[in-house]
């Protein structure tokens, strides 16, 4: 099987074929259609100026008011095009849970990238513009946003290198995204979010500080939300914590109060910092997320 078709099966490629007018759902909070955009970007009208800053490219300098000011300024235009979209993908060792022995199948991982592979088909065939960053303790991978089929392959071939290992920090991530994107965008992140909230409001703070919309998309296992362990078992800490052999009826009741006092705080963060948060489980058809998805943003 290959890469492609080992993320975008046949059949999930022709029920995504019927969601493309759908998918204008995902980013229609950040453009209108296919027309002019609000955006900030490189087309046709002018906007406005803004002072350089490093990164930005030399040829969008303004040179008559370098000339006239000695001072580095930015043409800004009006984009024709659509939004871009960036894609975040956890990679970090708890991601690797519900794998089967010795391979991904089944992993929350695994799960979150075929979803990734089919938001950037959906996009990309909506001419959107689609980027990936992968991350655990740090930002591993990234693959900046750009339009037009060749993406595609350039994305599936990052998923396909990525391995779940070590800590996560989202927080930190997304706050590294927000350095390269410059622009305003889109900001989709796909993580199963274990990790303190506070790190999450840092780095939803920093997205919105820069205008980005941004999007959390849970992905968990459902062991994860019913904690279904009735003998004593080893639990085997995914990012560095020991084994610790447990009684789970002594600590089933501590873990659901915690969990569940956690997801509030999640939910708390991401209303008061304008993000939107959905929650899908790795057992549940990767087109049934994607559709409900799509419907909740519609």
């Amino acid at each position: 099987m290959s890469f492609v078709t080992r993320y975008l099966e046949p059949a999930l490629v022709e029920r995504l074929n019927h969601l493309q007018v759908s998918a204008r759902s995902v980013v229609e909070g950040a453009i209108s259609g296919a027309h002019r955009s609000p955006l900030k970007g490189a087309s046709v009208e002018f906007r406005q100026h803004r002072f350089y800053t490093p990164g930005d490219e030399p040829r969008r300098l303004d040179w008559r008011v370098l000339g006239r000011t000695d001072r580095p300024y930015i043409k800004e235009y009006d984009e024709e095009t659509n939004l871009r979209c960036a894609l975040v993908l956890d990679e970090s060792g708890s991601m690797a849970y519900g794998a089967a022995r010795g391979q991904l199948a089944g992993s929350k991982f695994d799960y979150g990238a075929r979803l990734v592979a089919a938001l950037s088909y959906l996009m990309l065939g909506q001419t959107e513009a689609v980027g990936l960053a992968q991350f655990g303790d740090r930002l591993r991978e990234w693959l900046a946003p750009r339009a037009g089929t060749a993406q595609l392959s350039r994305v599936i071939d990052l998923l396909e290198r990525g391995v779940p290992a070590g800590e996560g920090d989202v927080g930190r991530s997304m706050q590294e995204v927000a350095d390269r994107l410059g622009r305003r965008s889109l900001v989709i992140v796909v993580s199963d979010l274990i990790t303190p909230a506070a790190r999450v409001r840092e780095g939803l703070a920093r997205l919105r500080h820069d205008r980005h919309e941004t999007i959390l998309l849970r992905v968990m296992h459902p062991d994860e939300l019913d904690f279904p362990f009735r003998r004593w078992t080893r639990f085997r800490g995914m990012e560095g914590e020991k084994a610790r052999l447990l009684e789970p009826a002594v600590v089933r009741k501590v873990y659901l109060e915690n969990f569940a006092r956690h997801k509030r705080e999640l939910e708390e963060t991401c209303r008061a910092l304008g993000a939107e948060l959905y929650v899908t489980t790795s057992d549940k058809p990767l087109i049934e997320t994607i559709t409900r998805f799509l419907q909740r943003r519609g």
